[in-house]
Formats: structure tokens, C-alpha cells, sequence
């Protein structure tokens, strides 16, 4: 049995969700949060007078959350699920029963006969991650295509070696791509790391390009933004969690090793180093993202999408820009999250410098979190 309590960026992000039209069961698929625990915060948000199937998200303000997760009393005992162990026994006769053709809304009936109770939420969970019989079969189906503004996706991709002044020295140059799904228009953001600061840097040099925001991201598990990939319950980085929803998007972190959950972005790793990067050369890297940011509005952006059969760039200034969120372009202060111990001189000790609480914190933890112009928020964790 495993439990563990929701934070305070999680149950904005659950609110947000909802707000956007999401359904719970994908809340619980992409957060890792029990459905119950979900509805549990949806009714003390309705308690504090906030519905969020009927109110705007303008109206989730700090003092709602910081209400909802002080009166949140959540019983261990009410929201255990059940773990893999209870399942694992029996697996052989799992297996036989997905062979023989039948269903596992079936196979449940069948366990439960014989003593065997479990939620459908966690027998499908046990079935994707250990049943052979179960998991994906080797095909491909083309998806729909998406609505004007409502999809992006990012990813990673390795170029090769720039020169970097700094370093004086020459250094792997990576690029962060972001491609808008409807229109297919792509922008490239060069960094020498994959970092959260490069991370949130590339999306807002992206955003200021486009012109705006798409609805939804969907996220490769890059290190920096997923703490924990997993296909059932992905852990998303608590400090991306809060860029995105201050710019709010939604991100959606595809299945682990699973390149068919974002095709457009896959196959445009590779063509901008191959048609961008390779035989080129650049004086530094600022060079690069010059020459990258030309390349996107009249090599990318002007060509005949094999896919689609138009011109990125047309589709994206005819159709889909106006449909994407408002870009403010104010800066953002990338936040940095960190939980510290009240020591019994009433102090924690946060970036080379001590902060004071009082009296009964000590011996306590504390989440903390700063946005670069000094400790701005304590909560007690």
C-alpha cells in the first residue's frame, strides 16, 4: 500500500485542470493522484467558494489553496491503493486469460470470484506495466490532426560542437525544439545545457516568437522538467509545474521510451541537424541562435510540410496564431524550490544565507522557495 500527500502546486495544478476542461481521470493519469484525493479537493474548493466547473481560473488565488491544503484532512486508510504484490501471484493466470481474447473488465470479474479485489485504475496500471500480453503491440496509428493553437511539442536534440567563448573551448551545442502541431511552425532555442534555467529560457524565447502560448505541451521526459517518468503516474518538476501554470499551459509528459507519443517532434530533431546544423559554421553561440531563428521563418517556415502538404509559416500567421494564449512578455523569475530543517537556533540555512522562524518550527521542515531576488515564501512542509 502506498500513500502520499498532494502539495500546494499540485493542487493548483488540479484546480487549473479542471478549470481547463480536463476530466479527472487524466488529472490522476498525469499527476499521479488517486481520483478520490482529487474530488476530495474539488469539494473543499467548492467549500471555500470556489467551483471549478463553473468559476474562472482568474479566481485560484494563494489564500484558496493555502485554505484548501490546511483543511485538506485526508485518511490514509480511505485512499490506499492497492500495489502490484496483491497482483503479481497471479500473474500466470492473468496472462493465460489476455491470450485466450478477453477483456480485463472481464478478467476483474473473474479475480474477484476468487477473492481477489482490486480498482480498475490499478489492475490496468499492473497489466501496462507487467503483463507481456498486455503491453503495446509494434503498430502505428496516425493521429487527428489538432486544432489551431491548442498543441505544441518539445524536445531535446544533440547538434554537435560550438565554440564557446566563456569556456574557451569548443562544447556540445544542444537544441531545444518547440513545434506548434496544427501549423507544424518550429522554433530553436541553442543552449550549451539541458537544465531547468535553459529549459524555461528556450519556452520563453519560444513564446516571444510565436507571439503567444499553445493550450498544451507535450514534454519528452527531459530530465529537467520530469522528476520521475513513469507511463502511469509521470512526476513533473515542481518548479516547471509553476512556469507553466504562470504562463498557463498545460504540460503532458509523453510515456517513457515511447517516440510515437510525439511523431512531429521526433522526426524534427533530426531535420534541423541535418538540414540547419551540419556543414555550417558559427562563431559562437549566439551566432548560432541567430542564424537557428532565421532558419525557422524562411527555411522550415517556407517549406512544403511533407505531412500536411502546406507552408508552416502560412498556416501559422493565417490560422493559428491568433488562437494561441496571449505572450505578456514581461520577464519570469525562475523559481527555486528546496526543503530545509529549522535548526534549534531558530534558523535554516537556504543559498549561503540564514533565515529565522519561530520558535515552533524548530526541529521541523520547511519547504522554501525563492525567485532570485531574495526568500520570498515559507511553507511549512
Amino acid at each position: 500500500m502506498v500513500y502520499r500527500e498532494v502539495n500546494m502546486i499540485e493542487i493548483k495544478e488540479i484546480l487549473l485542470r479542471i478549470v481547463s476542461k480536463s476530466s479527472i481521470r487524466n488529472i490522476s493519469d498525469y499527476l499521479g493522484i488517486h481520483r478520490k484525493t482529487i474530488k476530495n479537493y474539488v469539494m473543499l474548493a467548492k467549500k471555500f467558494g470556489f467551483d471549478p466547473y463553473k468559476d474562472s481560473k482568474d479566481m485560484i488565488t494563494d489564500k484558496l489553496i493555502c485554505n484548501i491544503k490546511s483543511s485538506a484532512s485526508v485518511s490514509k486508510d480511505k485512499y490506499l491503493i492497492p500495489r502490484n504484490e496483491l497482483l503479481a501471484p497471479h500473474k500466470e493466470k492473468i496472462e493465460q486469460y489476455l491470450k485466450s481474447g478477453l477483456k480485463g473488465s472481464k478478467i476483474i470479474i473473474l479475480l474477484a470470484r476468487s477473492g481477489i479485489t482490486v480498482t480498475k485504475s490499478s489492475f490496468y496500471r499492473f497489466l501496462r506495466n507487467s503483463c507481456e500480453s498486455y503491453k503495446d503491440k509494434n503498430i502505428t496509428v496516425r493521429l487527428p490532426e489538432t486544432e489551431p493553437g491548442q498543441y505544441a511539442q518539445a524536445d531535446f536534440g544533440r547538434l554537435g560542437k560550438i565554440w564557446d567563448k566563456a569556456a574557451n573551448k569548443l562544447r556540445v551545442a544542444w537544441a531545444l525544439v518547440i513545434t506548434l502541431c496544427y501549423s507544424r511552425h518550429m522554433f530553436i532555442y541553442v543552449t550549451f545545457k539541458q537544465d531547468m534555467a535553459a529549459v524555461i529560457n528556450g519556452f520563453e524565447a519560444s513564446w516571444a516568437y510565436f507571439g503567444g502560448i499553445s493550450q498544451l505541451v507535450i514534454v519528452d521526459n527531459l530530465k529537467a522538467v520530469i522528476d520521475k517518468s513513469d507511463r502511469c503516474n509521470p512526476k513533473i518538476n515542481k518548479t516547471f509545474l509553476e512556469y507553466a501554470q504562470y504562463r498557463q499551459f498545460i504540460p503532458d509528459p509523453c510515456n517513457t521510451a515511447h517516440p510515437r507519443g510525439k511523431p512531429i517532434i521526433e522526426r524534427n530533431v533530426p531535420y534541423v541537424r541535418d538540414n540547419f546544423f551540419a556543414g555550417e559554421t558559427f562563431l559562437d553561440i549566439n551566432d548560432c541562435q541567430e542564424k537557428a531563428t532565421s532558419w525557422c521563418s524562411h527555411t522550415a517556415g517556407k517549406r512544403i510540410h511533407g505531412s500536411t502538404g502546406c507552408v508552416p509559416i502560412i498556416v501559422f500567421e493565417e490560422t493559428e496564431k491568433d488562437k494561441l494564449i496571449a505572450y505578456s512578455y514581461d520577464r519570469y523569475d525562475i523559481a527555486i524550490w528546496a526543503v530545509c530543517k529549522v535548526h534549534p537556533d531558530h534558523h535554516i540555512r537556504f543559498k549561503n544565507s540564514l533565515y529565522s522562524l519561530p520558535t515552533k518550527y524548530i526541529g521541523k521542515s520547511v519547504e522554501v522557495i525563492t525567485h532570485g531576488t531574495g526568500l520570498e515564501a515559507l511553507k511549512r512542509y
